[in-house]
């Protein structure tokens, strides 16, 4: 693996080495060409928004040229919006007009949107060339980063068209973590709190007495934070690196109603927070399923409730807006919404066989 890097996570047809330390932007150049080899050199296309290119953008690029890559930029404009076929269609044309051959890399440095839509495009241009993820928002170091899961969206929902494209490397840098909106650190810890559930209770524990470090972002617990979320994702990314397994699923406790919360509210709420309340959801129609223990409902509720993260919908939605919404979701099977529930901290279970009512009460529950 190399002193470079952290973690190697092997896949099918290839490893995704990840590096996560302060100013990884810095040598982002130098941990490219060792795995890209050469000479000759492969062009580099940094896919970035417009906010974090103006923070980062000329570091990640100076780095990328100060190793002898020819770097050019994109730039998108912030947002879910931005996860479009227009925009991935501006790209390809970007891609064409500079003649970028089949070994270019594209480098994605932002959060969640810009490594979907530049996955996304690295995925399918040219049958598929190289991709390397610069995460720069929480919720994209501790998730969105592992896994190959690229996606933009369509009129019929979020996250409908994608494709399965490894990254070669992910290269955290705890320290762009300092200029996000106290609102966008909270709202990425809904993830971590996700994991933790889903596979240990003492990960639930290491939240619940870090919590003041973690919040306050301490450089040391950052870390700690991002490498374990990251090792938990990718135990169970590699076993099922298609979705075909149903182990893979078992990464979206919370998605299904918080997906169509974030849909329905048309983004004015953070992905996070609606994973937050999606997970409040699943948790208290696990324990109406006769799954989860009521102390263990509170207890995920509390948690989520420290890091800032909402447990009630204070602008309700139309449930039966809700409901059709659940309805055209990815993750339905034969006709069947497939539900990720909780039968105790660490053991996450699907169900297909959940009563509409029983969603729509545990939906209802949410609202103030």
């Amino acid at each position: 693996m190399g002193p470079m890097f952290d973690l190697q996570i092997p896949f099918e047809d290839q490893a995704t080495r990840v590096a996560v330390r302060l100013d990884v932007l810095d040598r982002l150049g130098s941990l490219l060409t060792q795995l890209t080899g050469g000479p000759p050199r492969p062009d580099v296309l940094l896919v970035t928004d417009r906010h974090v290119g103006q923070l980062y953008g000329h570091s990640a690029a100076e780095s990328l040229r100060q190793a002898g890559l020819k770097t050019l930029d994109f730039q998108i404009e912030p947002g879910e919006a931005s996860k479009s076929l227009e925009v991935v269609g501006e790209v390809y044309r970007y891609l064409a007009g500079h003649s970028l051959a089949r070994d270019t890399v594209i480098v994605s440095l932002g959060g969640g949107v810009v490594s979907d839509l530049a996955g996304f495009v690295a995925a399918t241009w040219m049958r598929g060339i190289r991709f390397a993820v610069c995460p720069t928002t929480l919720e994209a170091d501790v998730d969105a980063s592992i896994g190959g899961k690229t996606a933009i969206n369509v009129p019929g929902g979020k996250n409908l068209v994608g494709a399965f494209h490894q990254p070669i490397l992910v290269a955290v840098d705890p320290a762009c973590l300092k200029t996000l909106d106290t609102r966008d650190v909270r709202a990425g810890l809904a993830e971590s709190v996700k994991h933790a559930l889903v596979s240990s209770d003492e990960f639930v524990t290491w939240h619940e007495a870090n919590a003041d470090a973690i919040l306050a972002l301490d450089d040391p617990t950052t870390v700690e934070l991002i490498l374990e979320n990251l090792r938990i994702k990718a135990n169970i990314v590699q076993k099922d690196v298609h979705e075909r397994a149903g182990l893979r699923m078992l990464l979206n406790f919370g998605h299904t109603i918080g997906h169509a919360i974030e849909e329905c509210c048309r983004f004015a709420l953070r992905h996070g927070e609606c994973v937050s309340l999606g997970m409040v959801a699943a948790c208290r129609l696990s324990h109406a399923m006769g799954l989860l223990d009521e102390s263990v409902v509170r207890r995920a509720e509390t948690t989520l409730a420290r890091f800032g993260l909402p447990t009630e919908l204070r602008d309700p939605i139309e449930t039966d807006l809700i409901m059709a919404t659940i309805r055209k979701d990815k993750k339905i099977r034969g006709g069947t919404e497939q539900f990720v529930l909780l039968e105790a901290i660490g053991r996450p279970v699907v169900r297909n066989d959940i009563p509409q009512q029983a969603v729509r009460d545990a939906y209802e529950s949410l609202l103030p």
